[in-house]
């Protein structure tokens, strides 16, 4: 019975050092040291990155490739 006391104030420091540096923390996605802001983009709010259409076809085209080998592979291991 006496572990259970001593695990109770070991959870509590935990919990107490955990909102320390939860406090601690800046509410900013920037560090302060870069005065420019958001690091993303270049003065304009957040938007895609890349060429989405582009990431689109890949997609897709992973998609059929793989659709492309897996019947390939069971039309090859087939028993008849």
């Amino acid at each position: 019975m006496s572990r259970l006391p001593a695990a109770a104030v070991l959870a509590l420091l935990a919990l107490l050092l955990v909102a320390a540096v939860a406090l601690g923390a800046e509410p900013t996605a920037v560090p302060a040291v870069f005065e420019g802001g958001d690091l993303r983009s270049e003065g304009e709010g957040p938007g895609l990155v890349g060429n989405p259409l582009l990431i689109l076809l890949v997609v897709l085209g992973l998609g059929l490739a793989t659709a492309a080998v897996t019947a390939l592979v069971v039309r090859l291991t087939q028993r008849d």
